[in-house]
């Protein structure tokens, strides 16, 4: 009897853990309103690594927030995160890694749903020309300089939550 007392405590309190809210993350509040409503998605770069890059919604990505780390479950199951990427430009990279002690910690949701991290280096969220046909997102370092760079456009990220179904 204690036994399956024992499983039943066990079941109840797996099912006590809440599962992640998984959203994705649209741009918002660019002055040039073809840098708004954009999704955020991902490009291959190699084996274990992409580039932020924004898409159609179809092709959007789905991230969630664990332990302050924005994650992104890739098709292949690798559990990616986010990482800002530090330079001597004003721009810095974000890249989406496979590798989980390169993601980065401090990211948060304010009330109105908007990511923000609290990188000492972080001055918020550009939206650049990429290499290619896909915009980019970047990062602004103001440490490197206070304007924004040529080519690319502050913005906000919203996360727009997925319903279950």
């Amino acid at each position: 009897m204690k036994f399956f007392a024992s499983i039943a405590l066990l079941a109840l309190a797996a099912t006590a853990i809440p599962a992640p809210r998984i959203f994705n993350l649209v741009s918002s509040s660019a002055s040039d309103e073809s840098h708004n409503g954009l999704y955020l998605s991902t490009q291959h770069v190699d084996p274990l690594n992409s580039r932020a890059v924004f898409r159609d919604v179809a092709d959007a990505a789905e991230f969630y927030l664990l332990d302050e780390t924005v994650r992104y479950n890739a098709p292949n199951g690798a559990p990616y995160a986010l990482a800002l990427v530090s330079s001597d430009n004003a721009k810095g990279e974000v890249d989406i890694s496979v590798s989980p002690t390169s993601g980065n910690a401090g990211f948060s949701l304010t009330h109105g749903d908007i990511l923000v991290t609290g990188n000492e280096k972080w001055d918020g969220w550009l939206v650049c020309d990429g290499d290619g046909d896909l915009p980019g997102l970047y990062y602004h370092q103001s440490s490197n300089g206070n304007d924004v760079p040529d080519g690319c456009d502050s913005i906000e990220l919203d996360a727009v939550y997925k319903t279950s179904s």
